[in-house]
């Protein structure tokens, strides 16, 4: 019988910074703003009822190079959106004052280990019927360390052939 073995595997780092980024933006921005991570299908996301809405995602990351050759960390810079859905531009809800309230809640702070955060840009991507859609980028840099493996090394102590030909001296 064959048995298949489930490792089960804590989250992943880039979640972990995403979720501590929604519980800093939800601690910061206006109570009535309803902050989430992006949902799975974006396009389909309805916040009716609602002023604006805050939605988070990890975007992508550069890296530096390793040190040398056997140095098997880097540093990375994480990027991640925030995009802010609005129905008014200007007053309490607007995207102008929710746009101010994410840089200040966002800006220098540091999220799970990553950070401090520095704001890249924020542009508005689009209107449609009166709803708006502002884009936050950030960037948090953090260390990228190697999984631990066993890797391969010389023949430690093992005689060479100058030893061999003269009997280990």
């Amino acid at each position: 019988m064959n048995e298949s073995v489930i490792h089960s595997r804590e989250i992943s780092f880039l979640e972990k910074v995403e979720i501590a980024i929604v519980d800093g933006l939800k601690a910061g921005v206006d109570g009535s703003v309803k902050v989430d991570a992006f949902p799975a299908d974006p396009d389909d996301y309805d916040f009716a009822g609602l002023k604006a809405a805050v939605l988070v995602h990890y975007s992508g990351s550069q890296y530096t190079p390793p040190n040398g050759p056997a140095d098997t960390s880097q540093m990375r810079r994480m990027t991640y959106s925030i995009a802010l859905l609005a129905r008014e531009l200007r007053g309490q809800g607007g995207a102008y004052t929710n746009l101010e309230d994410v840089r200040k809640t966002i800006q220098g702070q540091v999220f799970n280990g990553a950070g401090p955060a520095q704001i890249i840009r924020d542009q508005l991507v689009s209107e449609v019927k009166g709803k708006w859609r502002w884009d936050i980028s950030i960037a948090l840099g953090a260390p990228a360390v190697a999984r631990e493996r066993l890797r391969p090394t010389g023949l430690i102590g093992e005689p060479n052939n100058y030893q061999i030909a003269n009997n280990g001296v």
